[in-house]
């Protein structure tokens, strides 16, 4: 048995095929398919079905392939500790990120690639819940989204790791009647006419506010936030922010916008998590650690 037979069957486990495996790893069908085989007689039963729907392991295959990918992961670590070791971190990184973190992300992101210059970092953004499921098909290594009970359906092979609390807030314009308040309560905001953000977490605030205490008025719903935020200073409607996502935007701090404390325990939105998302099979390699080592680090110059 030897690393290449283990990559071999760790892959054609993942494709179900050994034409995909061959052609994604540069090798022939033919040497694919022997190095199964020896393998086979090594340990004396089938690791996988040929069948007309692919090449499945069978119950057996299934348990050794599980064993197999934990020992490819440790070979990784081992790798990347002995890259680690030297002067410069080479590696790829695809990062989503949601709405919520844009705000850190320029500096953290400035302050890694300065470090680490032979990274390739590939950076999307979308929706909390999407990237969870991107995780879980391999489309992206890392995900930066906020933290719900309804993301248990999806987390069942990822680990999350909480980097921040936040609050809500409802953000106003300066001359709106809320402006001079230090806190509001849902009663105060009821009657208001709001401007959403199209994203999985202001659709479900939206969503219990109204099965709660019935219809609001919404202005328009947006995945545009600085056309969400230059409404709210410039017109007489509010939204719903995390405090995370806004409390150094320039909007706010010019006092265009201002910032007020949510309190919304009947919601059951008192604090809110975000944080990272990884799988569970995959490896996580230290260009990874080294990224979220910057972010967690311009979390903390923020005071966050």
């Amino acid at each position: 048995m030897n690393i290449e037979q283990i990559e071999y069957i760790v892959n054609v486990a993942k494709t179900g095929s050994i034409s995909a495996t061959a052609e994604t790893m540069h090798i022939s069908q033919a040497g694919i398919s022997k190095a199964i085989m020896k393998l086979e007689k090594e340990v004396g039963f089938e690791l996988f079905r040929r069948t007309r729907h692919g090449t499945l392991p069978t119950e057996r295959g299934k348990i050794l392939i599980a064993k197999a990918s934990e020992i490819l992961l440790k070979v990784q670590e081992f790798e990347d500790e002995v890259s680690g070791q030297k002067e410069q971190i080479h590696g790829d990184i695809r990062l989503s990120v949601s709405p919520n973190f844009i705000a850190i992300l320029p500096k953290a992101i400035m302050s890694f690639k300065a470090s680490n210059p032979y990274v390739k970092l590939e950076i999307t953004e979308k929706d909390s819940v999407e990237i969870l499921e991107d995780i879980r098909q391999d489309i992206t290594d890392m995900g930066l989204i906020y933290f719900h009970a309804e993301h248990s359906q999806h987390i069942k092979d990822l680990w999350l790791t909480t980097m921040v609390e936040t609050r809500l807030i409802v953000c106003v314009g300066r001359k709106s009647v809320l402006a001079s308040k230090s806190k509001l309560g849902i009663e105060d905001i009821l009657d208001q006419t709001f401007v959403s953000v199209n994203g999985s977490f202001s659709r479900l605030f939206m969503k219990k506010l109204m099965l709660k205490y019935g219809p609001v008025q919404v202005l328009f719903t947006s995945t545009n936030q600085e056309v969400l935020k230059r409404t709210i200073a410039e017109g007489d409607v509010i939204s719903i922010f995390m405090e995370f996502n806004i409390m150094n935007d320039p909007l706010i701090l010019s006092g265009d916008i201002v910032a007020i404390p949510l309190e919304a325990k009947e919601l059951d939105q008192e604090v809110i998590q975000l944080g990272y998302a990884r799988s569970k099979r995959q490896h996580f390699s230290i260009a990874h650690q080294e990224l979220l080592r910057h972010l967690q680090q311009e979390i903390e110059r923020l005071g966050l």
